[in-house]
């Protein structure tokens, strides 16, 4: 077990544990031994905890099927992932917009309709792109045509790779936006992890400030920085290397193997 960081976080003052989920309670479909125990571990301390995702390929319906297929009983309420964000954001920042062409899975569709959007293929007031695994060129064409035409575009996240246990690597959000940007010489507004806002939002809806939340992923790059960029404490899970680019000055205030060595800490440094 170690520590890093100039000075060692309280972790006495953290009302909230967001949980990045791939290469952190699980990875593929297995669950970690440790993370049943340390749910249960916040819970006995009265502290609350969700699962905080940049994959926007996923419904939350799909996510809830998932992590109780593991064997970690939840609800919807329980996740923040990159779409809430990126509906979060258009309503706050940008009220006036109504109707989108999104470039995504069709299982996230209902979800923006849900809140209010209406899916425009012919004239949108803005062009959203997520992790779409089923991607047609055709697809991109339209989406790539509405942001040569100045419609201000959105990606949900920044990943450009999403880590699997497949023989195979996928293609993710971030490389995407980064085709259509240097197909039509625009710029999108990426949101997700590492956007402080993300935290700052999740910790909003579930009565919590930053500096009382904890982060805890296996991306420095996306989940520690998020952390650091709101000023929440941070903790780094470490052992796969799932990035590509770190930026610099992203140092986490805790670095453990795995949630069992977390706990311990934490039992350790509050009585």
């Amino acid at each position: 077990m170690k520590t890093t960081g100039a000075i060692v976080k309280d972790l006495s003052v953290i009302k909230q544990v967001f949980l990045d989920m791939d290469g952190t309670i699980y990875e593929g479909g297995k669950l970690f031994p440790t993370t049943v125990p340390f749910l249960r571990f916040l819970k006995s301390r009265g502290v609350g905890y969700a699962f905080l995702s940049n994959n926007s390929s996923f419904s939350k319906a799909q996510y809830v099927e998932k992590i109780c297929r593991i064997g970690i009983p939840c609800t919807e309420d329980d996740f923040y992932i990159s779409t809430d964000y990126t509906i979060d954001y258009l309503h706050r920042f940008h009220p006036e917009t109504k109707r989108i062409y999104l470039l995504g899975m069709k299982c996230i569709r209902p979800q923006f309709e849900q809140s209010g959007f209406v899916i425009d293929e012919e004239d949108p007031q803005a062009v959203v792109v997520a992790f779409d695994r089923e991607l047609v060129y055709e697809r991109v064409c339209r989406a790539a045509w509405f942001l040569r035409r100045g419609v201000p575009g959105f990606a949900t996240h920044p990943d450009p790779f999403c880590p699997t246990d497949l023989p195979t690597w996928l293609v993710d959000c971030g490389a995407i936006t980064k085709m259509l940007e240097a197909a039509t010489n625009t710029k999108l507004k990426v949101l997700g992890k590492p956007d402080p806002g993300l935290i700052v939002e999740a910790a909003r809806r579930r009565g919590a400030t930053p500096a009382e939340a904890l982060m805890v992923g296996d991306r420095l790059s996306t989940d520690i920085a998020v952390g650091v960029n709101a000023g929440a404490v941070t903790c780094h899970i470490t052992g796969t290397n799932n990035d590509l680019v770190v930026p610099e000055g992203i140092v986490p205030d805790f670095a453990v193997r795995n949630l069992g060595e977390l706990q311990q800490i934490w039992e350790n440094s509050v009585k």
